[in-house]
């Protein structure tokens, strides 16, 4: 038996024999039970209950002050002054009080520090009511035990309340864990530059993301002149039985209403939809046009306020309108504007590096910032006879997906890596053009991780690609197709 028990039993009795000995006509004041006592009006098993934390919001600092100073005068009311041995975290209440004094070993002193230490304060509740069951015993030895009693569960329950407390505020970094835990699991492996990014769009780019590295999407550029908007699409299903999971569309020719019909269509079906803009700098006309004009006055252009600016922002919009009518049926779009840049032979490229990237940015914030367009993950598409790349980088903050295009067989991992020493490692990286599709054997051999592949239109499709690699190629479990894609929307 531990010396406090020893000596609590000695109190008990003292009482008993003291009342018995004087045949006292009356219970004892709650003035004669120690401070922080209070005489029980429940049962055993209210206080075994109510002796656990409760939902209840913790004290104010100085009602939990008063509580601990309560407590603390109780135990040393009760319970002779002697070392509590080591700690044992404890949150439920005996039936015997002295029983769960000596298991809880704690006092409310010694808890009261290990709470403030965590910076949570301790909910501490106030000492509930008891009562004994009166049995065949006088009247008077029932108001001295039910008194004595009451002084002892009072303290059961400060050091029980406050053991619970300490135990809460010990849990409590568990549960922050945990938490922090489930969060960072959804976190993208790297995030869409416009932090107001639709729903629909981050979901495609965690799905893009996620998929880097580890499969490669496949794509198609459409034609609308061979007879039907669907000539590749209904080419490809018959020799491989699969359709691509992406359509490239193209702007050109200020096709809008065609363009943005035929995106909804492929995002009815669960597909992808990557839209090109093949124009004129004056943002009219279509391939010929790209290379054949040319701006006189960069400077002029890209300067707000100047009339060149004006008449130059006003072309770009006519895009920016189209894209707000996806943006409205909640349609994500791969925009891949000014593709090929570095390489010399288009309008926006002509500038130079410096005047492109100013040229990029102001298309970036007016789509984003003044359009809204949250519903874009913005493609930077190199071409395969460039140099420099890192010249003509945007950045980060304006690009979503990096990439290049190349028209030479095989898996051009080459060229694979000089756009991801570019964009770096939280940027997926797109074989944004392509002529004959590398296999998925030469993808893997090289090493070339490209996110998606994407042939081009009519004879690229039709004339450069054997029959029987495209239908391997198509059912490859590494290739991804139209019927493989998860729910995204």
């Amino acid at each position: 038996m531990s010396e406090k028990l020893k000596k609590l039993t000695a109190v008990i009795l003292s009482i008993i024999v003291t009342t018995l000995s004087c045949g006292c006509s009356s219970a004892p004041s709650a003035d004669d039970v120690s401070d922080g006592s209070v005489i029980s009006s429940g049962t055993a098993d209210d206080t075994e209950k109510e002796s656990s934390v409760s939902d209840s919001a913790p004290q104010d600092s100085e009602t939990a002050s008063d509580t601990v100073s309560s407590e603390e005068e109780t135990e040393k009311t009760t319970l002779a002054a002697s070392d509590a041995p080591e700690t044992t975290v404890k949150t439920e209440t005996n039936t015997s009080a002295a029983e769960t004094v000596s298991e809880s070993a704690t006092t409310a002193e010694e808890i009261v520090p290990t709470a403030e230490t965590n910076n949570s304060p301790a909910e501490t509740i106030p000492p509930k009511e008891t009562s004994v069951t009166t049995a065949a015993v006088s009247e008077n030895t029932t108001a001295a035990l039910t008194t004595t009693t009451a002084a002892v569960k009072t303290t059961t329950n400060a050091v029980t309340t406050t053991t619970a407390a300490t135990a809460t505020t010990t849990a409590a970094p568990a549960e922050t864990s945990q938490t922090v835990t489930e969060v960072e699991t959804n976190i993208p492996a790297s995030s869409l530059s416009n932090p107001n990014a639709s729903e629909a769009a981050k979901k495609l780019y965690q799905y893009i993301s996620d998929t880097y590295g580890k499969a490669i999407i496949s794509g198609q550029q459409e034609s609308t002149w061979m007879g039907s908007d669907q000539y590749e699409f209904d080419y490809i299903f018959g020799k491989t039985g699969k359709y691509p999971a992406i359509r490239g569309l193209d702007y050109m020719n200020d096709d809008f209403k065609g363009v943005n019909k035929r995106a909804k269509e492929w995002y009815d079906r669960g597909g992808i939809v990557t839209i090109c803009w093949h124009c004129g700098c004056d943002f009219s006309g279509s391939w010929s046009e790209c290379m054949e004009t040319e701006l006189s006055d960069w400077n002029a252009v890209l300067t707000e306020g100047t009339k060149e600016y004006d008449a130059f922002i006003a072309g770009m919009d006519k895009a920016a309108k189209a894209l707000k009518e996806l943006k409205e049926q909640n349609i994500p779009v791969l925009w891949r504007p000014f593709h090929e840049f570095d390489g010399g032979w288009f309008w926006w490229g002509k500038g130079g590096s410096e005047n492109f990237k100013k040229l990029w940015k102001v298309m970036y914030d007016r789509y984003t910032n003044y359009w809204g367009l949250d519903n874009l993950i913005w493609v930077c598409g190199f071409s395969g006879n460039g140099a420099d790349y890192d010249k003509w980088y945007p950045g980060d903050s304006y690009v979503d997906i990096a990439g290049a295009d190349s028209y030479t067989d095989g898996a051009n991992a080459n060229l694979y890596n000089l756009v991801k020493n570019t964009a770096g490692e939280n940027i997926p990286i797109c074989f944004h053009e392509c002529g004959r599709i590398p296999t998925a054997e030469q993808l893997k051999t090289g090493k070339a991780n490209w996110v998606w592949f994407m042939t081009w239109h009519t004879e690229f499709i039709t004339d450069k690609n054997d029959v029987d690699d495209l239908k391997n190629i198509f059912n490859d479990p590494y290739v991804i197709t139209l019927d493989e894609l998860p729910d995204l929307y």
